[in-house]
């Protein structure tokens, strides 16, 4: 899900970057890099818990 939106919001923030409204742009490409980093945290998370679990 956290895929989808950052797509979404990547491609919002690159057609305000065509029109030039650059607020827009920052606002729309910084949610983007969030949910990124939540995806990424999110792996992170449960590669550590499934390599916890395969030790035990």
């Amino acid at each position: 899900m956290c895929l989808i939106i950052s797509i979404i919001f990547t491609a919002l923030a690159y057609t305000f970057f065509q029109d030039g409204n650059m607020q827009g742009f920052y606002i729309n490409i910084s949610i983007a890099l969030f949910f990124i980093l939540l995806m990424a945290r999110n792996i992170l998370k449960t590669k550590s818990i499934k390599d916890n679990e395969r030790k035990n």
